[in-house]
């Protein structure tokens, strides 16, 4: 990393780059990252931070670029054209100039790619079941982009468009390969890394990147997707020594650890977050996700008066005000907020998973399919989803179809218990022991923390005769729930098993102790416990 002066000047140029070229996502996240920045004061108070700092700092990297703001005054008017939409009007007014100014150009082809985008959304809007609606500009700006692409005559944000126009038209390795060369002059563009998230996978080579310290940022935001969530804590935790307050980072943070299922590590991370900054909206939805799973009501309902306090035309409100109706069991109130955010983005994953659940609630079994489909359709590697068709066919009897959805769910996260948990249950259904009790071994070596898989690999090595396998589950099993102070029908269940199989052992003071816990159970487990200690008397 350099030193921290020289990524305060990288932040700053590209902040007010982005900015004047109407990039204002990347501009916002660079302005974010670099009031995020560690001050100079905050490392007097940490000697442990300092010195890290000081050994991972490369002295010799320099920024030299210094930032010039366009005084041509068409350009000027050209801007504030774009920022009231007039998008045809700023392309005409600019036509004069686009082979004598890089900016006039990008901002040229980028108005008439974003009037094809809002008549996009106007017939999306217009006719609700379309799903092949598309820009009707990417035609004339494939055709002229791709001309002076061959010319080597476009700068590298025209090469961003021109990236864009390929990805939207399926031409995903040439995208990539545009996309990475725009990297390579602007390092700092982070909706450009974004696309390079979706663009690359596992298997292929990180070295074409550029070796610029953005690309820290890249692959901690990559494992995360991936939902390689360890990986992905370590690398923004190291990355927090330099950015002590980024919003970004602890954000990123919290959702690795509540994709780990950590949910009270997430729920401070996201207080964290919002102590710094109590107006912001995104990931708020997964925020509520915590206080719903935690039945937490009165966080719940302060997040959702915040939120819809703060801004109500939001995807990520609906979606925290649906959960907090939902926890009410006003299941009717929450779809209503559902479809609301889906009105907001149609492809909102969230708010479609979500409403799957509450029509799966209310016995709509037909609503909840569809919702789940259409999530899958939007992106095919989320599990929430085919996880949800499978819970809807379990539900209804057909293990065969569950089965198929939860292997989907399966291969997107391999290293989730609970996926491998309801495999194993449809395979119990269906009869198939042998099959089931692969999956539930599975499940248990991926961290089962619910503790479904021991106790039921436990049943199983019982029902086929492994004693042994069978007494280590039980064990294992029951010092979970003393561990958890729990006491529910898997104790006398364990209990029982241990006790009969110490008295066949001749173990009589470990089988005694074990039909003495039977006693503080009320109906056949004492009459069990009885005859035991019956045995053992004589």
């Amino acid at each position: 990393m350099p030193k921290l002066h020289e990524i305060h000047k990288e932040l700053q140029y590209y902040t007010r780059y982005f900015s004047e070229n109407k990039l204002y996502q990347s501009s916002k996240w660079t302005g974010e990252l670099l009031l995020g920045l560690t001050q100079e004061e905050d490392l007097q108070q940490s000697n442990f931070a300092l010195q890290f700092i000081q050994n991972n700092t490369d002295y010799k990297y320099q920024f030299l670029r210094e930032f010039i703001p366009e005084n041509n005054d068409i350009i000027c008017v050209a801007r504030n054209l774009f920022d009231l939409r007039e998008f045809k009007k700023c392309a005409s007014l600019l036509q004069s100039l686009i082979h004598k100014n890089e900016s006039a150009m990008f901002l040229y082809y980028y108005s008439q790619y974003m009037y094809g985008e809002l008549r996009k959304e106007e017939e999306m809007f217009e006719n609700e079941n379309s799903k092949t609606a598309i820009n009707p500009e990417l035609k004339l700006l494939d055709r002229e982009l791709s001309k002076l692409y061959e010319q080597k005559q476009l700068s590298q944000l025209n090469l961003y468009l021109y990236g864009l126009i390929l990805k939207d038209t399926l031409r995903l390795r040439e995208a990539r390969d545009v996309f990475i060369q725009v990297l390579n002059q602007l390092p700092c563009f982070w909706s450009v890394w974004l696309e390079l998230c979706k663009l690359l996978t596992e298997e292929d080579s990180i070295n074409e990147l550029p070796n610029h310290w953005m690309k820290f940022f890249w692959i901690s935001n990559f494992n995360l997707e991936k939902f390689k969530n360890a990986n992905c804590v370590e690398s923004f935790q190291l990355l927090l020594y330099y950015f002590r307050n980024s919003n970004f980072i602890i954000n990123q943070i919290a959702n690795a650890y509540y994709n780990n299922q950590e949910f009270e590590l997430s729920l401070e991370w996201f207080e964290r977050l919002l102590s710094i900054d109590p107006y912001r909206y995104e990931s708020l939805d997964t925020y509520s996700n915590i206080l719903y799973i935690k039945e937490n009501q009165g966080e719940l309902a302060n997040l959702a008066l915040q939120s819809f306090t703060n801004n109500k035309y939001v995807p990520e409100t609906c979606c925290v005000v649906g959960n907090y109706y939902s926890l009410m069991n006003e299941h009717a109130k929450a779809i209503s907020y559902f479809q609301r955010a889906l009105k907001l983005d149609k492809d909102c994953l969230a708010a479609w998973t979500l409403m799957g659940h509450e029509y799966l609630e209310m016995k709509n079994v037909a609503s909840a399919i569809q919702s789940y489909r259409n999530a899958v359709e939007i992106d095919p590697k989320d599990f929430r989803a085919w996880y949800g068709l499978g819970q809807t066919y379990a539900l209804q009897g057909m293990n065969q179809y569950a089965l198929y959805y939860f292997s989907r769910a399966v291969i997107s996260r391999p290293k989730d218990s609970r996926m491998w948990n309801a495999m194993a249950e449809c395979y119990d259904k269906m009869d198939k022991k042998n099959e089931s009790m692969k999956c539930y071994e599975r499940a248990n070596s991926c961290k089962d923390k619910e503790g479904i898989a021991i106790h039921q690999l436990a049943k199983l090595y019982d029902a086929i005769g492994k004693e042994d396998k069978a007494q280590q589950a039980f064990e294992e099993s029951l010092k979970r729930k003393d561990e958890e102070q729990v006491v529910d029908k898997e104790v006398s269940e364990a209990l029982l098993y241990l006790a009969k199989i110490f008295l066949k052992k001749n173990d009589k003071e470990r089988a005694m102790q074990m039909a003495k816990r039977l006693y503080d159970f009320n109906g056949p487990e004492r009459d069990e416990a009885n005859l035991i200690m019956n045995q053992l008397n004589k």
